[in-house]
């Protein structure tokens, strides 16, 4: 039986894509108490140098049980393990823009993928988790299934400097039989050595390779004809861990035998993979009217670029870790009660995430109102049996909880209306739809509703006028789906007097969905998956509630109540651009935010309530 219902409300989409399997974030809890963590075989640097900056690198190594790919890196600290706790560690490092600074290769040549993460040394340090007694590194973290893994490696830290002496010297031989072919007096460099208790003082190449290094200097010198540097002055001075950086690179330098002297340098990451085009010129949806809704506009305003604002997506799954979104599981307000819903791929979700909220930088899309708070919830509950029943109305109830009056609930399902088959409609249809949305109303949320890809007339006789507001009205700002070139209705789309407005339903550029802009449907590219031709009326809604958000915002930040979504619905048409092509078929004007927000400065809202 739940499969069966199942079916009947489905994914306002055109088009399913791959399964991507997930679980529960095990931080919901189920009563049982916490999971035990899963252990991973980590390589953290056997000798880290603790002088200068730099990243250290640590490996977690793929096994035939566990996938180390499948770490959440944002949710990884790497700590003291000798006693400490690495919970309380630092955060993988990040590259400048804000990604991070990860990379994915078969480290043991197992045929398996291994995740290298790369940590700060200096943050490691002035937290106290990398010092002259530390023994041990131990990160904890997530998989993004949930589950928490942990794991450590034994370290036995350094000092490592890269020193010059001066060419005059003529420096030669190492640790004991360091001497100057020029019969320099090395007493200086000698006694810094002992008092600093060296460990090895070694040139920087090996001494067999000096008769080599000599002809390629004196061939240097005479093709340049200028002299060539003498790269056998150079050495790698290691001390003990103990040792103060600070204080051998002064004493040091106060040397006339010694040129240079610093931290020696940490082995850099390689380049980021190349970086995601900017996309943000493809999404027409967000330029000025007549073509977009003007998000454009909004953005440029602090104000209105959602702040203060919670959107709650009502949806099967989604993949919070895309790079443009940068969210995490915290984003699932349904945990364990509402379990995400798998067997549809996560890429719908992920699509209409990237419409509200990605985040504006140099890359990707850029999502209407990035400043707003988003969230999910599944319309699945897990019962008593274990099993999942969809239940939408529950979930949507549930989420009253978290929200304020203003904040907002987009609606992305449909469900089979009178006609059956595949004529969806508006969830809204199924009566306890109506009346959880008719709560979430009343506790002054905004509710926008996709209509359906059924491409139903809902003012015909068989809807028994449930889509007559004089009848009964639920509150919600039904969306229609419009073409992106002209307004008009697309033939998929739900028509009639109670569709409010209208979003783009083809063409749209944002996170996720097929892949076909980038990514394709490889599980490698999961995380920079975009598409060109997101739609529907799902793709239509957070244009729509975009537009919701961005006004909400802005009342908010110059003082003023929010809306109700009456009077946000009676602004859109009034300031929207007006629909194209055969307006019989009603799905409403298209939101234009700068006349919107225009209209919000200069005068009251012309209605108010909800019938």
């Amino acid at each position: 039986m739940p499969k069966r219902l199942t079916s009947l409300l489905a994914l306002g989409s055109l088009v399913t894509t791959s399964c991507v399997i997930g679980a529960t974030p095990a931080w919901a809890g189920s009563g049982s108490g916490p999971a035990a963590p899963v252990r991973v075989r980590l390589d953290a640097p056997d000798t880290p140098n603790l002088a200068g900056p730099g990243q250290l690198a640590v490996t977690v190594f793929s096994t035939p049980e566990l996938d180390a790919t499948g770490l959440d890196p944002a949710s990884v600290r790497l700590g003291r393990g000798d006693g400490g706790d690495p919970g309380r560690g630092v955060d993988v490092a990040r590259w400048v823009g804000g990604a991070v600074l990860t990379g994915v290769t078969d480290v043991d040549s197992d045929g398996r993928d291994d995740l290298r993460l790369y940590f700060d040394k200096e943050a490691l340090r002035a937290g106290g988790h990398l010092g002259a007694t530390s023994t041990e590194l131990a990160i904890s973290g997530r998989l993004r299934d949930g589950r928490p893994v942990g794991g450590s490696d034994a370290v036995a830290p350094q000092v490592v400097l890269e020193v010059k002496f001066s060419e005059a010297s003529v420096v030669r031989g190492a640790d004991g039989n360091l001497r100057s072919d020029r019969g320099r007096d090395l007493t200086g460099v000698r006694a810094v050595l002992n008092r600093y208790d060296a460990v090895e003082l070694a040139p920087l190449l090996p001494e067999q390779s000096g008769a080599q290094l000599a002809r390629l200097t004196s061939m240097a010198a005479s093709r340049s004809g200028r002299p060539a540097p003498d790269m056998a002055s150079w050495y790698h001075l290691t001390l003990p861990a103990g040792a103060d950086p600070a204080a051998v690179l002064k004493d040091l330098h106060a040397l006339p035998e010694v040129a240079w002297a610093y931290p020696a340098p940490e082995p850099a990451p390689p380049p980021a993979a190349p970086a995601t085009p900017d996309f943000t010129s493809m999404q027409g949806y967000q330029r000025p009217a007549p073509q977009g809704v003007d998000a454009d506009f909004a953005r440029q305003d602090p104000r209105a670029r959602g702040a203060g604002v919670r959107i709650v997506d009502l949806e099967y799954d989604w993949n919070p870790f895309h790079e443009d979104l940068q969210l995490d599981w915290s984003s699932d307000l349904g945990g364990t009660q509402y379990p995400r819903n798998t067997s549809f791929a996560d890429e719908h979700g992920t699509a209409v995430f990237g419409e509200l909220v990605a985040e504006e930088n140099a890359y990707g899309v850029t999502g209407g109102v990035p400043d707003a708070s988003m969230f999910g919830i599944s319309p699945m509950q897990r019962q008593s049996s274990g099993q999942a029943s969809y239940r939408p109305a529950a979930a949507m109830t549930y989420v009253g909880q978290f929200l304020s009056p203003g904040d907002a609930v987009l609606i992305e399902q449909q469900t089979v209306g009178p006609n059956g088959g595949t004529r969806y409609v508006p969830a809204e249809w199924t009566q306890s739809v109506f009346d959880a949305t008719r709560l979430l109303t009343q506790l002054g949320v905004v509710v926008v509703a996709t209509g359906g890809n059924g491409g139903e007339n809902l003012d015909a006789p068989e809807f028994q006028g449930r889509f007559d507001r004089t009848v009964r009205d639920s509150g919600a700002i039904v969306v229609g789906a419009g073409s992106s070139t002209n307004r008009s209705r697309l033939n998929f789309s739900v028509y009639g007097s109670r569709v409010d407005v209208q979003g783009w339903g083809q063409n749209i550029t944002t996170t996720g969905s097929n892949g076909n802009l980038q990514g394709g449907t490889s599980a490698a590219n999961r995380d920079i998956r975009y598409t060109r031709s997101f739609g529907g009326t799902s793709g239509a809604g957070p244009i729509v509630t975009g537009a919701v958000v961005a006004v909400q915002s802005y009342l908010k930040a110059t003082g003023r109540p929010v809306w109700t979504a009456a009077q946000l619905s009676s602004l859109l048409k009034s300031t929207g651009t007006p629909q194209g092509g055969d307006v019989g078929q009603r799905i409403g004007p298209l939101p234009d935010i700068r006349a919107a927000l225009q209209s919000v400065g200069s005068a009251a809202p012309t209605t108010a309530g909800t019938r």
